[in-house]
């Protein structure tokens, strides 16, 4: 049974004060020009220097730049990733092939092993259905070590615009409703999605707002003459929330903070 327990998201904690309970969904949906990667790195900076379990899932940029940004924040990352309290998912080096990466091995898993976590060889949802089939019938595969964590641990996925790449719209979220978000729930994951604003059909963003809990927006606004980089806790379903606008303000080594 998920534990009903609330957990404070750093960064989002004045905004959603009441905190999250596990298996709470938000869809961020970000400008591309955006901070979201740099609040992406301070949250889960933040959530593992409070002692919990963090996934990062690096769609749009390679792990070693999520390595990066997180040391600078002060996260002893190999230290993390042997406690088994980080895992990082490369779905990036996929991309850079079509959306599939060959292996020497032909019976080679559709998830590699790699030093900090996983790597995808295969963006294609047909793909990735066959691998939840076989997990269903199966159980757990090896790269599969976050179904071991306490129902509260924390995701980010970087951008499933990345995914969408690769995938018809449909196909994606069919996938997504009926495998990965109830998959998401049951474990009582806490994930937050990206998603770019404005490429996508507005059929696909009422489907995911439909399917998340809630909706946080990134955005670049210029206001006097000034861009400034905002965000706002939109929409979240059954308890309270600040949905002003607030500044983000990144400061040294990469941190970002919410300033007003």
């Amino acid at each position: 049974m998920v534990s009903s327990e609330r957990f404070s998201v750093p960064l989002l904690a004045k905004l959603i004060p009441d905190g999250v309970r596990p298996g709470t969904i938000l869809l961020v949906e970000f400008d591309p020009e955006s901070q979201w990667f740099t609040v992406a790195t301070t949250i889960i900076a933040r959530w593992l220097q409070e002692g919990h379990y963090a996934g990062y899932v690096a769609f749009a940029r390679p792990p070693e730049d999520i390595i990066r940004d997180l040391s600078a924040l002060g996260v002893d990352v190999p230290a993390a990733v042997k406690s088994g309290r980080l895992l990082l998912g490369d779905w990036y080096s996929a991309t850079l092939t079509g959306g599939r990466l060959d292996s020497a091995k032909p019976e080679a898993s559709l998830f590699e092993p790699i030093p900090s976590g996983f790597r995808v060889r295969s963006l294609k949802v047909a793909d990735l259905s066959v691998v939840w089939l076989k997990t269903a019938k199966e159980g757990p595969q090896p790269h599969d070590v976050d179904t071991t964590w306490p129902a509260g641990s924390l995701f980010v996925g970087e951008s499933l615009s990345v995914l969408l790449r690769f995938n018809e719209e449909k196909a994606y979220m069919e996938y997504a409703e009926t495998r990965v978000l109830p998959e998401d729930r049951r474990f009582g994951r806490i994930m937050l999605y990206g998603i770019v604003r404005g490429i996508h059909s507005e059929w696909l963003y009422k489907r995911m707002e439909a399917a998340c809990d809630g909706v946080i927006d990134i955005r670049v606004i210029e206001q006097e003459g000034v861009a400034k980089d905002l965000l706002r806790v939109r929409s979240l379903r059954g308890q309270p929330r600040d949905a002003t606008w607030h500044t983000i303000e990144i400061r040294g080594k990469g941190e970002a903070v919410l300033t007003n």
